[in-house]
């Protein structure tokens, strides 16, 4: 089983803190536990045996005592900042994989954390998750939620993922880049697009027009990394609804709520 890394610093906007009591997301109250505190569970139960913490200091009175390792790290400039200071708090190897998580996933379990992991090829460099339109209606019924129009199918991200050390490593440039416009999936495709620049015309051009209009294909994405980065790429499209249900808006902290209460999840227990 791989280690992990929580990226557990995220803010939310002063909306959205308000209604929560707190700005810090981590920190966030479902029933009697926080929220950093249901994911712990949820990686610890998935099999997982040390889980690098990255975040707030305030984080750290939350920290309740697990069956797996945990260790702090204090937060950085950006995500992938947090990645690389959470895989060097590990002391991973730039050859091994493992899974990062975001904090904000309420509805998150043990069993959506290991189906994810032993779907992740072994010769992956990236795994990223996506859920179906229709299976995250079909689990979370009238919630709020974006999803992506691809030659695939309209798709929903996760908000986990397994990543090789190498890879974050050799890429943290352009990594660096598309966490700054990682809210707009136009932006990123646009920067991804400046990234190779030597081949707008053939590719990036193309690429951008057919993702606007919803037909991009993941496949050819995943191809594509492997030519132009010399990268693994591989789209989990089974990802379970559970790891992408996120908490963005008061809306989505209302419906999480709401939610967990109907379906007896609310009451949160370590040992369950």
């Amino acid at each position: 089983m791989m280690d992990a890394v929580l990226i557990a610093g995220g803010r939310a906007r002063a909306p959205l803190a308000a209604l929560a009591g707190h700005p810090i997301k981590g920190l966030f109250q479902f029933g009697h536990a926080t929220q950093v505190a249901r994911v712990v569970c949820a990686l610890q139960q998935s099999g997982v045996e040390r889980i690098a913490v990255v975040g707030s200091e305030l984080l750290l009175h939350a920290l309740k005592p697990s069956r797996a390792e945990l260790l702090f790290v204090s937060e950085g400039a950006d995500p992938i900042d947090n990645l690389l200071r959470g895989v060097e708090r590990l002391g991973l190897s730039s050859g091994s994989q493992f899974l990062h998580c975001a904090v904000d996933l309420p509805m998150i379990t043990g069993d959506a954390v290991c189906e994810f992991i032993h779907a992740a090829p072994s010769d992956a460099d990236v795994v990223v998750g996506w859920t179906s339109e229709a299976a995250f209606v079909q689990m979370f019924p009238g919630a709020p939620y974006t999803a992506l129009q691809f030659a695939e199918g309209r798709l929903l991200s996760a908000s986990v993922s397994v990543l090789r050390v190498g890879f974050l490593e050799s890429q943290a440039p352009l990594l660096h880049r598309l966490a700054r416009v990682r809210k707009s999936a136009v932006r990123v495709a646009f920067t991804l697009t400046r990234a190779f620049h030597y081949h707008l015309i053939t590719l990036g051009i193309p690429l951008m027009a057919q993702f606007l209009t919803g037909r991009l294909a993941l496949s050819r994405v995943a191809s594509l990394a492997e030519r132009l980065l010399g990268a693994r790429l591989y789209f989990n499209l089974d990802a379970p609804p559970e790891l992408t249900y996120d908490v963005d808006t008061e809306e989505d902290f209302r419906y999480a709520q709401a939610w967990l209460r109907a379906h007896n999840r609310y009451t949160f227990s370590p040992k369950t």
